[in-house]
C-alpha cells in the first residue's frame, strides 16, 4: 500500500514510520486503530458462519436507534487471494455503519489453502448467515449488498453477478454490488500461485466477473482511481460494458489522482467525513427500495 494514503496528515505519517514502516499491513491497522473506540457503532467479533477458523466475521451497526430496517453491507477484503484479515479493516465497518448501514466484515479461506470455489463458498455461506441475522441486527434481509476491495470486489462481484451462488446455499441474491479497485477481467494469469488458485485451467474464463454477467446481475457501483497500476482501470470499464449491454443499472466513478490504495484512505478517519465516495457508497445502498 502505497504511502500516499497518508499525505496531508503529516502526524499519521509519523506514528506509520514509528510503528509500522509503512508496510501494507501496519497501514491498515493504523486506520483501524482510530475506531477501536467507537461509540457511535456497536461491534461483535468473530461471528461463526461455518465450522472453519477462517469462517468467522465482525458485525458493525449503529449505536442509535432506527425508525426502520436498514440496508446490510458485507465487505470482503483484498490481499491478492493469498493475504488479509477483517481485524485490518475496522475502518470501513465504523465508517458505514457511523452513516446508517449494518455491516459485516469477512474472513473467507485464502490460498494456498484454498482455491477460487472454496473462497466463493465462504462469501456465500457468510451472506446467507447474515440474511438470517438481519431482523436481529436492525437490518433489512432484503437490501442486503456484497462490497469489495481489489481482489475481495473479484470475489464480491462473482457473487453479487451471478446469483445461482447464493440460491444453491438457500439465500436470496444481494441487492447490489459495490466495487472498489476490482479486477473483473484479468486474463491471462501471469503468475503461478494465481494460476493454481483459479485453475485447472478450464476454469479461468469462470473467475473473470465479465464473464458471469447476465440480465440478473445485481446493480452495481464501480469506483476506480485512475492512477491505479495494480489493478488497471480498464477492469472497470469491461465490467461496465458488460453490465450496460444486458441492461443491468451501474454507475462508474473514476477518480483522477486515486492509486489502488487512496480509495481505502477515504474510508478511514478522518477523511470519511468529508468524502464523497463515502457519499456515494451509502446512497447506492440506501436508495435501493
Amino acid at each position: 500500500m502505497s504511502a500516499r494514503i497518508l499525505v496531508g496528515r503529516g502526524w499519521l505519517a509519523l506514528l506509520c514510520l514509528a510503528l509500522s514502516g509503512c508496510t501494507s499491513t501496519g497501514l491498515l491497522r493504523l486506520a483501524s486503530s482510530a475506531d477501536w473506540v467507537n461509540g457511535a457503532v456497536k461491534i461483535e467479533h468473530d461471528v461463526a458462519y461455518g465450522d472453519l477458523p477462517r469462517q468467522r466475521l465482525d458485525l458493525y451497526r449503529p449505536s442509535a436507534a432506527a425508525t426502520a430496517p436498514r440496508p446490510i453491507v458485507i465487505f470482503v477484503h483484498g490481499g491478492s487471494w493469498y493475504w488479509g484479515s477483517k481485524d485490518l479493516y475496522r475502518f470501513v465497518g465504523a465508517a458505514l455503519a457511523e452513516r446508517g448501514a449494518v455491516v459485516a466484515v469477512i474472513n473467507y479461506r485464502l490460498h494456498p489453502d484454498a482455491h477460487l470455489a472454496e473462497s466463493l463458498d465462504d462469501v456465500t455461506a457468510a451472506v446467507v448467515r447474515v440474511e438470517h441475522e438481519a431482523a436481529r441486527l436492525g437490518g433489512d434481509e432484503h437490501r442486503v449488498f456484497l462490497m469489495g476491495h481489489s481482489a475481495g470486489a473479484e470475489l464480491a462481484a462473482l457473487i453479487a453477478l451471478d446469483p445461482t451462488h447464493v440460491r444453491a446455499a438457500k439465500g436470496e441474491p444481494v441487492r447490489g454490488f459495490v466495487g472498489l479497485a476490482g479486477p473483473y477481467d484479468f486474463l491471462p494469469l501471469k503468475d503461478e500461485y494465481l494460476r493454481e488458485y483459479f485453475g485447472p485451467p478450464e476454469r479461468y474464463p469462470a473467475s473473470q466477473p465479465v464473464n458471469v454477467v447476465s440480465p440478473l446481475s445485481a446493480p452495481s457501483l464501480l469506483i476506480q482511481g485512475l492512477d491505479d497500476t495494480t489493478v488497471w482501470p480498464r477492469n472497470v470499464d469491461a465490467l461496465a460494458t458488460r453490465l450496460r449491454d444486458v441492461r443491468v443499472p451501474v454507475e462508474t466513478l473514476m477518480l483522477d489522482h486515486d492509486d489502488h490504495s487512496t480509495i481505502l484512505k477515504r474510508l478511514a478517519r478522518p477523511y470519511r467525513h468529508d468524502d464523497p465516495v463515502v457519499d456515494k457508497v451509502i446512497a447506492f445502498v440506501q436508495a435501493a427500495p
